[in-house]
């Protein structure tokens, strides 16, 4: 019997689905945020489980990186505005889940970054699909 086709990527704890992804490359993947702190907060995620950002390899680091760019870069155009972009490099850094992850989030000018924190509520999972579908145009030849 052939093997089910991974309809998921494994974030720390977390089975993300396919659907809330805007990339995927070999050692990394994009997607939109749970509980983001203003519109278009995103994240850029290591596929590999890995805890610190010191544990990735040089290529998965490479690949990392040049994606930050590039969905800073994307995020930045549809916003119209600069982005944060932030690793939380272990527990005592505020890393929620234990996986190399950076959060590129839009500038919005209404609130600061450490007082959003207490302002995030979960979205649907219907409204996360629906954001990762309009981002994914941006990003047609980064999906495998």
């Amino acid at each position: 019997m052939p093997k089910p086709i991974q309809q998921f990527v494994q974030f720390g704890p977390v089975q993300l689905p396919y659907s809330q992804l805007f990339i995927l490359r070999r050692h990394v993947f994009a997607t939109v945020n749970l509980k983001p702190v203003a519109p278009g907060h995103v994240l850029v995620c290591s596929r590999r489980p890995v805890k610190r950002l010191y544990d990735m390899t040089e290529v998965e680091t490479v690949e990392f990186w040049i994606t930050v760019q590039e969905v800073t870069k994307v995020m930045s155009d549809i916003y119209k505005t600069n982005c944060h972009v932030s690793i939380q490099d272990g527990i005592h850094a505020g890393q929620t889940i234990p996986s190399v992850h950076c959060h590129i989030i839009p500038y919005s000018g209404k609130i600061l970054i450490s007082q959003a924190e207490n302002l995030k509520t979960e979205r649907s999972e219907e409204d996360m699909n629906q954001e990762a579908q309009k981002l994914r145009a941006h990003f047609e030849q980064s999906l495998l």
